[in-house]
Order: structure tokens, then C-alpha cells, then sequence
């Protein structure tokens, strides 16, 4: 058995904590703000949350399916 050096739960934990800290007394609108420059500010995340947030991106994300109704092969 491998003697884990990294605790990714805990790491976790402690990120939860640092955001509970700067997030407290805000109420949920500032904190969605604050998280919303937060990701766009990241050279990573912004760019595909700004395309997540385009109207055209966002329609080619839909399911193809037209209705919910799924058919084995059996039953085609």
C-alpha cells in the first residue's frame, strides 16, 4: 500500500475555507459577481466561460434528440 503524501479532500477543505472567508458578508448577488470576475479573469477559464455564455455556442450544446423518447435497437 502507497503512503499518500497529498490529501486531496483536505485540500478541498482549506480551499472552502479561504472562499467562505473572503465570500463572508456578502450577499448572493455580490458573491456570484466576485466569482464571475474571478473566472473571467482567468486566462484558462475565461475564455471558455465567455464562450459558454454565447447565445450561438450555448444552442449548439443542446441534446440532438428532438424528444425524450429513446428506442433500443430491438424496438426500431
Amino acid at each position: 500500500m502507497k503512503n499518500k503524501t497529498f490529501d486531496c479532500v483536505e485540500m478541498k477543505n482549506e480551499i472552502q475555507r479561504t472562499l467562505q472567508g473572503e465570500y463572508k458578508g456578502l450577499v448572493l448577488e455580490e458573491r456570484r459577481a466576485r466569482m464571475n470576475e474571478r473566472i473571467l479573469s482567468d486566462p484558462v477559464l475565461g475564455p471558455a466561460y465567455r464562450r459558454s455564455l454565447d447565445r450561438k455556442v450555448r444552442e449548439q450544446m443542446k441534446v440532438a434528440e428532438e424528444s425524450p423518447e429513446y428506442k433500443t435497437r430491438k424496438e426500431a
